[in-house]
């Protein structure tokens, strides 16, 4: 879908016609066709348009199941643009910009299931080896292991599977519960502040299988976000281990967008609420278009904060 973007620099406002279009497999395509510096009227807008998807040969018309088209337009774009702008980088450069995901991505999904250590001394951790005062080696050891488990993956080019999930779980949870790390529980749990179960403890091994079964009969259905988002749901839904779970579902979504080209997500400390809400609504209701164009938002807004520095 083509949209409008609205561009201000200098302390001036721009307008463009904008669509981007993946081309291959790891080739986006950014078009861009400058409108003004006001809006023109629906009118002569509507012939921009027209003129621009015909000169361009853009396709449109495209449905998706649950994302919002013209969000992911706009998500796609920023994305294109954050590929432009950084394939002209030097290696230390993006060996920067990686590690930076790296650190942020260990300290807020470490800080969404309570640990204490701030990102200031999450990026001493690992970056310098030095362990912050007054914290718990649990806490210490759920940052360093976030770590390795996310080296893991990156290194991964297998499909998701109960043999990965394992994997990541065993790495998190070492040091920590050595006994059940990479082991599905078979006993009950509840979740804190939540209005729903997961899955009971005897029922784990099945659900899960029924979890893998749908992601194989849908990862060439929808779209990657789309994929992403509701495997991310429905593994939180079984909760197939006793500790451990929204990390790994937070890796696992991660799993996802990579092995589909798109770049990794992080979700905020500062986004805990409103990604708990969007969960229990979602799980309550089992209505995936709020859950997924959520995850579309919060993806488009960890790379348009890095282009423009923030």
């Amino acid at each position: 879908m083509v949209f409008v973007l609205k561009k201000e620099e200098n302390g001036n406002t721009y307008y463009y016609l904008a669509h981007n279009a993946r081309v291959s497999k790891n080739r986006w395509k950014s078009y861009r066709k400058y409108v003004g510096k006001k809006l023109p009227s629906k009118e002569k807008m509507k012939k921009l348009e027209k003129d621009f998807i015909k000169g361009n040969g853009i396709k449109v018309g495209k449905q998706f199941k649950y994302l919002d088209k013209e969000k992911l337009d706009k998500v796609d774009y920023i994305i294109g643009e954050f590929r432009e702008k950084t394939k002209k980088y030097p290696k230390i450069a993006l060996e920067k910009i990686e590690r930076d995901f790296t650190i942020k991505f260990t300290h807020d999904t470490n800080a969404i299931e309570g640990n204490t250590v701030s990102l200031i001394e999450t990026s001493a951790l690992l970056n310098k080896k030095v362990a912050p005062p007054g914290k718990s080696l649990r806490e210490i050891h759920e940052i360093t292991n976030t770590e390795k488990a996310l080296e893991c993956l990156k290194k991964f080019k297998g499909e998701l599977s109960k043999r990965l999930v394992c994997m990541l779980h065993k790495i998190m949870m070492q040091n920590i519960e050595d006994e059940t790390a990479g082991k599905f529980r078979n006993y009950n749990v509840s979740i804190q502040g939540a209005n729903w179960f997961p899955t009971q403890g005897k029922e784990v091994g099945g659900e899960f299988k029924e979890l893998m079964n749908w992601y194989k009969k849908n990862k060439n259905k929808l779209h990657p976000i789309e994929l992403a988002a509701i495997t991310h749901l429905k593994f939180v839904e079984v909760h197939p281990f006793g500790d451990g779970n929204g990390r790994i579902a937070r890796l696992i979504t991660n799993h996802i967008l990579m092995k589909n080209c798109y770049p990794p997500l992080n979700i905020k400390e500062k986004d805990t609420l409103e990604y708990v809400k969007v969960l229990q609504f979602s799980q309550n209701n089992q209505k995936f278009k709020e859950l997924v164009n959520w995850f579309t938002q919060k993806l488009g807004e960890n790379y348009a904060s890095i282009l423009t520095n923030e």
